[in-house]
């Protein structure tokens, strides 16, 4: 198959090249900058390698043809020193830095900087032994200077060899080491893995990214494929149901607006379809394709909604096949409520016990008894048509209006019968969070359930209900709230959040102090970087240590 002819099967040259992209930024995440912090290219310098084996220890041909093989990433003049002349029995860490600076100064004053008498030249790296003194040191020129970390590590590598007397050996793995030290972008090994690890873990983060972002664009067209479907097959169907819903009525003229912005985003809908194409391939993984899809699968799936609307209300305010059904899912909203309603008696009980305050939440209970009576009673005059469905979708509001109303008295009456030193800071608290709705945070829309004691969990759709609510579909329809219903009533949002706020302030108490300051001491330290100390202003890097 033509190159061509792949590419355009694949979803054309732009999404390749996007896909193309982001795959080589996941290759450059996952391995070339984890190798780059590991394990740096480039080390092909061959040292300039010096024996001065004061000691006699060492190989010097042998030492030198080893030491020339290994790679360093720049240009490095390398020096071996072993020397006896220092004091075995010496306790000062200083005794075998102050010993390789007087060699130098005496012996090789090359290895002096001549811009700076008080530091290494640069480019230098001495690796420094004592076998009688069991001293080993390591000194870098200015522009190759590591930290004392990493000194360190140079020193305890050669420790090993030369506790066996293996003087060659031990050498040979100062310098490989420090050759694996210098050059490298990031010094310290823990910090080089810490990269590693995390440009892998942002690498596999990337890839992840970008096949549930394809999942999710895929499972968003494909849902809202079937919302469209479901739309385009009940088109002729809906515009007939609507037809059959009275115009004068209240509950109907608000359903009816929603219909007429059903009708003109329908439109819009056919051509977000059109827009949005048939992806295929490298296409699903564009940016911002999840998103374009997000957003036709809610389009699609509000539409659809409000096509249940319009068949319910049809169903229902005609008494129409089915309208039990569309009864039983419009008294959701308010048995909600009232199961909240409940909840709140019970919180409020429990509370005031604890308080030891005489409270009586029995009267809301009855009242509560008795709307739910009332509920089974309309459906029963509905059934032999001594009420009509508007006059009973009425009574729903009346019934949902005064559920928050008394939540609202039953939860601050039980606040100002605290007598408590905090009575009157919970109560000012609950207040507040009502007046600046901060108790809805977890209850701003309808759940979809009510559960009692008799019947278990009991599930409905808020969002297909006539009566409307905070999560009525079509609610963006331009003159919903003035068709009929008036301004969004103040209970289309559920009391739920009101039980969430009587208990934060019925429980509140201020946070505890311990009316003190906490003092206490400690210690730092201060080290001079590596810089060689003795009688002299030296301050060349470098260090030592015993083995």
């Amino acid at each position: 198959m033509p190159v061509s002819d792949l590419i355009v099967r694949w979803g054309g040259l732009r999404a390749v090249a996007a896909l193309a992209v982001k795959i080589l930024i996941v290759i450059v995440l996952a391995l070339v900058v984890p190798l780059l912090a590991l394990d740096p290219f480039g080390a092909t310098h061959a040292p300039a390698v010096e024996i001065h084996d004061e000691a006699e220890v060492v190989d010097d041909d042998a030492l030198r043809s080893s030491l020339e093989g290994i790679g360093f990433r720049r240009d490095i003049r390398l020096a071996v020193f072993t020397t006896d002349d220092v004091d075995p029995y010496a306790k000062s860490d200083t005794v075998f830095n102050d010993a390789v600076l007087d060699y130098a100064l005496n012996r090789q004053p090359s290895w002096i900087s001549t811009a700076d008498p008080d530091v290494w030249a640069d480019g230098l790296v001495i690796l420094a032994v004592s076998p009688q003194g069991r001293w080993v040191g390591c000194y870098f020129g200015e522009d190759v200077k590591v930290d004392l970390r990493t000194q360190q590590q140079i020193q305890d590598a050669a420790k090993g060899s030369f506790r066996m007397g293996r003087w060659d050996v031990g050498l040979q793995t100062m310098a490989q080491r420090t050759a694996d030290s210098l050059g490298r972008p990031i010094a310290s090994t823990e910090m080089a893995v810490f990269v590693a690890f995390m440009s892998l873990a942002a690498a596999l983060v990337l890839l992840a990214w970008m096949f549930w972002s394809r999942h999710e664009a895929r499972d968003a067209y494909t849902q809202a494929r079937r919302h469209f479907t479901r739309i385009t097959t009940d088109y002729d169907a809906t515009q007939i149901r609507a037809g059959t819903i009275p115009a004068d009525d209240a509950h109907g003229a608000q359903v009816l607006a929603r219909f007429a912005w059903f009708e003109e985003r329908y439109a819009g809908l056919v051509r977000l379809f059109g827009d949005f194409g048939s992806p295929r391939g490298a296409q699903w993984f564009m940016g911002g394709q999840r998103r374009r899809a997000q957003v036709l699968a809610a389009s699609a799936k509000e539409l659809d909604k409000v096509d249940d609307v319009i068949a319910a209300a049809s169903a229902f305010l005609t008494l129409g096949p089915g309208w039990d059904k569309a009864w039983e899912n419009e008294k959701g909203p308010v048995r909600e409520d009232l199961a909240s309603y409940t909840d709140l008696c019970t919180s409020v009980a429990e509370s005031t016990r604890l308080a030891h305050v005489s409270f009586d939440v029995e009267a809301d209970r009855a009242w509560i008894r008795s709307r739910e009576d009332r509920l089974a009673a309309m459906t029963f005059e509905l059934v032999l048509r001594r009420i009509t469905p508007s006059a009973a979708l009425s009574e729903l509001d009346v019934i949902a209006a005064d559920v928050h109303h008394r939540c609202e008295s039953l939860a601050r009456r039980a606040l100002e019968a605290d007598t408590s030193s905090l009575g009157q800071e919970r109560l000012n608290r609950y207040e507040h969070a009502r007046r600046a709705d901060a108790y809805r945070s977890g209850g701003s829309d309808y759940q979809g359930w009510w559960s009692t004691s008799r019947s278990g969990r009991v599930q409905y759709n808020p969002a297909t209900t006539i009566r409307v609510n905070s999560k009525s579909a079509g609610l963006r329809a331009p003159g919903l709230f003035a068709s009929g219903t008036g301004p969004m009533p103040g209970f289309s949002s559920p009391v739920a959040g009101l039980v969430t706020g009587y208990s934060k302030a019925s429980t509140y108490t201020p946070p505890s102090s311990s009316g003190g300051d906490f003092s206490g001491s400690g210690s730092s330290s201060h080290f001079s970087g590596g810089g060689i100390s003795g009688g002299s202003s030296f301050h060349g890097s470098g260090s030592s240590s015993r083995f």
